[in-house]
């Protein structure tokens, strides 16, 4: 019969494709994660990773497993967790992790209004991009993962992953523009204005930019020149109001505004992307639900 302990650190390590960065997560030692993994290879008779490769590679073998270990890990964690609710009623933890606009906005109020309400509940919190908050999630390594998604229907996408998602508020892009530009003292604004500026988007390939892209070639007849490509929403204000681009911004990166970006709208501006929290439908604790009625109350 499979250790899951040892299938757990295999996971981490796949994951993270690191032994030293999957050791940390688990606060155990390198000695220990190395030893966990190669009695599991032993134990099932293949090789899981290539060590000679950095960072670590993952065999066929490997993603064999790792395919199987996420849903295992959660299974196991339900376990946990559902004898932990029976014997400590209102008490336990709740696991919550949401991308880095949610927590500069409305997530800590939200989580404060929860802490109020459940005193006894010991939250784990973090900042995770949904990819990321998703996987963690499927592994039962977060009870509540707050995403976002650009294109319609549930985050949790096929309906037997056995995911339930709540929806919590629109976010709609907005254009910042260098306040001090010549772009943000135009009385109207027009698509076809913006042919000449730079933009500042999502990394080339990502579904944001390709909404900006699409965007400017049907509304404006031209294709946008993006020289400002960045995964860190944080750059962008900044970089707008030194006057180096334009961007499509989400409401709630705007919510906060930065010194010398101006707003304005568009005709036709992209509907943006749609918040939801997700949580496994087989792990749906009372002290996580609560959590998500606050999710909702706040929004």
């Amino acid at each position: 019969m499979l250790d899951l302990r040892r299938l757990q650190v295999f996971h981490a390590v796949a994951t993270r494709r690191s032994f030293s960065a999957a050791a940390l997560s688990l606060s155990y030692t390198q000695s220990t994660v190395s030893e966990a993994v190669a009695a599991l290879e032993r134990e099932l008779g293949v090789t899981l990773l290539d060590r000679s490769s950095r960072p670590v590679e993952v065999t066929p073998a490997g993603q064999v497993v790792v395919a199987h270990a996420e849903t295992l890990l959660g299974q196991a964690a339900a376990i946990e967790d559902d004898l932990a609710a029976l014997r400590q009623g209102d008490a336990g933890r709740v696991r919550l992790a949401g991308f880095y606009t949610a927590w500069s906005t409305f997530l800590p109020d939200a989580v404060a209004a929860f802490s109020r309400a459940h005193p006894r509940v010991s939250l784990e919190l973090d900042q995770a991009d949904p990819p990321e908050a998703m996987r963690r999630l499927r592994a039962g390594e977060l009870d509540v993962a707050v995403v976002f998604r650009f294109e319609p229907g549930d985050p949790a996408g096929d309906p037997g992953e056995r995911l339930v998602s709540t929806h919590l508020v629109p976010d709609p892009y907005t254009l910042a523009l260098p306040a001090r530009g010549a772009l943000a003292r135009r009385r109207r604004l027009e698509v076809a204005d913006l042919a000449d500026a730079k933009w500042c988007t999502a990394p080339v390939g990502s579904a944001a930019t390709g909404i900006v892209q699409q965007f400017c070639r049907t509304h404006g007849g031209f294709e946008p020149d993006l020289a400002y490509p960045t995964d860190d929403v944080a750059m962008a204000q900044p970089l707008v109001a030194a006057g180096l681009a334009v961007a499509f911004l989400p409401s709630l990166e705007l919510a906060r505004p930065y010194p010398g970006v101006a707003v304005r709208a568009l005709p036709a501006a992209p509907p943006g992307r749609e918040i939801w929290c997700v949580q496994p439908a087989n792990r749906r604790l009372p002290a996580a639900r609560a959590m998500v009625a606050s999710l909702v109350a706040g929004r």
